[in-house]
């Protein structure tokens, strides 16, 4: 038997050396004076890592660099770093800092003392690239207002004077995060805390398209967020028993309500701009209670309930920027929106006896839109008033979840545990009032002669509904009454789940596994019918000697779905069968060329993914072309230590990613005579990134 504690470990050698010593006559005692035991080290002072980098990218990218900082092509400058203090009175503070000198960087600090208080910093910043050189003839991206030059509008995009309007603007959102926070002890059960968050976000993204009749354009949405958040809390914790009490508020505010563009095809009906919403500010408030209470060793109860609103109540946006149109009056000044939700819970969960356990939990989910029903008599692209009006629908729901579970340990190596679970949701304004759904499943683990660990999971699920769809009388254009919504729709699923893990001696383990998802929407004419999502996977682990250990992982993942639609507002005409395929390997070594010196080491990653579409309308249409990307990565990094508290890194990354999507390729600024793009291919990198650093340990 292998002790799992490195201290135990060191104790009995200690008692068995000094047992032997004292066996042997004329020997000396063993001097244990400079022993020193690592795991019972207590740091004092202040220690720490400082970390300078110098690096190198090859290319440019948003791709590559989508969430590293590293989009850029050229040198680059990073510092990292890590400071600890420790005092003997238990005050002490923490200072990380990660990429600094990228637009990732991030630096935190704590401090206080031990069971007394505690003060928090943190400043975080990410950088979300969406897309390079995304084409458009607007001036103003970034803002509210997008312009053409003079003289643009054309019936068609070939007729466009494109080639010298068009500027490059990059896709791509900063966000930046400041958080403050505090927490202290006044006794030695109650602890208070509060943390603020600051968050920004400014760029700009892709919005789908502003249109005018049959004619569309994309545009470039201005992202200019602030959402403030605070949270605060007292907490009161005994032997027994533990509560909670909470206050979280978050408030977001958009500094543009609306983005304003001018046509870029000859006006038909004398309209010149048109105008779309952006995200509205809002609010949300909710203050909440936890507790829990131990009966005894073995058995616990535990509970939450928090109750929230959510706010929204921006001025509506005319209903057109047309002139010559009349268009009706709009109902209020703004939406009124008000959202209230309740969320409660419930677990108990015994220890029966040492073989036995039991647990029961339930949840409690509501969501109650209390915003006001109003008739919007709307224009429809900025070309048609007078139509039929609208009323809005202020979707409600409430969802019930009970949780039973029972885990029995047959023997040593043999441990059974099977559950219940039953999900009840319902709606207003919706096609289906309420669905119900009950999951049994069971799993099973055992180990076979210390050498195999197997384990086996079983389900089967049922989910049904009140009875038939009705499709909603305010829906325009109306539902096909033989349409089921997947996740209303009477469905059955089955799942299995095996894995199987092997110790191969004292240096090898592998492990198997297989998981399987399959849903059976037999009721439903049109819609999805069937889908299937089947996982393999494969892992090793291998200590080729004392100075190599290798590993390596394989996955597949598949997924099939079928689904069946209808043209004619009738019985289903046309079929689709839908087919992703994600095949992934990875293999990594790390090798001690010299012993506490030289560490050297590689990484491999390879992932190819294949989407396939298949439409049968009973008529000679081509199909669909495949979807498809892939991904090699390779990592090679030694790590030279110079001093003992000195060290030298060295790293270099080669990724190169390649896709095809048959919705962006080929597909220029003027490709489609009523749809303006932006121009955006496929994404295509090769990306080489060399890194040296120094590290000093302090």
């Amino acid at each position: 038997m292998k002790p799992s504690n490195p201290l135990l470990l060191l104790c009995a050698l200690s008692a068995l050396s000094s047992t032997a010593t004292a066996d042997v006559a004329g020997e000396a005692a063993v001097d244990m004076s400079k022993w020193k035991c690592e795991s019972c080290k207590f740091e004092q002072g202040i220690s720490g890592t400082a970390d300078a980098v110098a690096g190198s990218v090859s290319d440019k990218s948003a791709e590559f660099g989508q969430y590293n900082g590293l989009y850029r092509k050229g040198a680059f400058l990073i510092g990292d770093g890590a400071v600890r203090s420790r005092n003997e009175d238990g005050t002490y503070w923490n200072l990380d800092a990660s990429n600094l000198g990228l637009k990732t960087q991030s630096m935190e600090a704590e401090g206080g003392k031990q069971g007394s208080y505690k003060l928090r910093f943190k400043y975080d910043e990410s950088l979300h690239r969406i897309w390079d050189r995304a084409l458009t003839p607007y001036a103003g991206s970034g803002g509210a207002s997008l312009t053409l030059p003079a003289g643009f509008a054309s019936a068609t995009t070939a007729a466009m004077p494109l080639a010298g309007a068009m500027q490059s603007v990059d896709l791509a959102v900063q966000r930046k995060q400041l958080g403050v926070g505090a927490s202290w002890n006044r006794t030695k059960e109650w602890e208070y805390a509060v943390n603020f968050r600051h968050d920004t976000r400014e760029g700009n993204i892709l919005r789908t398209g502003g249109a005018f009749f049959v004619n569309s354009t994309q545009l470039v949405e201005p992202v200019d967020y602030i959402t403030d958040q605070m949270d605060a809390s007292a907490s009161y914790a005994s032997k027994k028993f533990q509560l909670k009490l909470a206050y979280y508020g978050s408030k977001f505010r958009n500094s543009n309500h609306a983005l304003i563009w001018q046509d870029a095809y000859a006006p038909i009906a004398g309209e010149t701009r048109g105008q779309l919403a952006l995200p509205p500010d809002n609010q949300f408030h909710q203050v909440s209670a936890s507790a829990g209470y131990q009966f005894s060793d073995r058995t616990r109860l535990s509970g939450d309930v928090a109750v929230g609103r959510g706010t929204q109540s921006d001025n509506f946006l005319p209903f057109t920027q047309n002139a010559t149109l009349a268009a009706a009056a709009i109902p209020g000044s703004s939406p009124d929106a008000r959202v209230a939700t309740l969320d409660a819970g419930l677990k108990l969960s015994s220890a029966v006896n040492e073989r036995l356990r039991l647990s029961a939990a339930y949840t409690h989910n509501d969501r109650d839109n209390r915003t006001p029903q109003a008739a919007y008599s709307y224009v429809v692209t900025d070309m048609f008033s007078g139509v039929a009006a609208r009323t809005n629908l202020p979707y409600s729901f409430k969802q019930d979840k009970v949780k039973l579970s029972a885990d029995y340990k047959v023997s040593a190596s043999l441990r059974g545990t099977v559950g219940a679970d039953f999900d009840s949701n319902k709606r207003t304004l919706q096609e289906v009032d309420t669905t119900r759904e009950s999951t049994a499943w069971g799993k099973l683990g055992t180990r076979v002669l210390n050498l195999v660990d197997l384990s086996l999971k079983l389900a089967h699920a049922e989910r049904r509904n009140s009875g038939s769809f009705l499709a909603q009388p305010g829906i325009t254009p109306p539902e096909n009454p033989l349409l089921r919504r997947f996740n209303m729709a009477n469905r059955n699923r089955e799942t299995a789940g095996l894995r199987a893990d092997f110790a191969v001696g004292e240096r090898a383990n592998i492990g198997l596994g297989f998981e399987s998802s399959e849903d059976k929407y037999s009721e439903s004419t049109i819609g999805l019918s069937r889908a299937k999502d089947v996982n393999l996977n494969a892992d090793l682990s291998l200590t080729v000697s004392e100075r190599t250990r290798l590993h390596l992982f394989a996955n597949r993942q598949e997924i099939k779905s079928k689904q069946a639609g209808s043209q004619a507002f009738s019985l289903p005409d046309w079929n689709a069968d839908n087919k992703d395929t994600i095949d992934t390997f990875g293999l990594g070594v790390k090798h001690a060329a010299i012993p506490d010196k030289l560490d050297l080491g590689a990484d491999y990653a390879t992932t190819r993914s294949r989407s396939e579409i298949n439409v049968n309308t009973g008529a000679s249409n081509p199909a669909f072309p495949h979807v498809t990307a892939s991904l090699d990565s390779l990592k090679l990094y030694a790590a030279y230590k110079l001093k003992e508290n000195l060290s030298l890194q060295a790293g270099y990354w080669i990724e190169r990613y390649s896709s095809r999507d048959w919705m962006l390729e080929g597909v220029a600024p003027s490709t489609i005579p009523n749809v303006l793009t932006l121009g955006l291919q496929a994404p295509q990198y090769n990306v080489n990134v060399l890194r040296l650093s120094l590290r000093y340990k302090f």
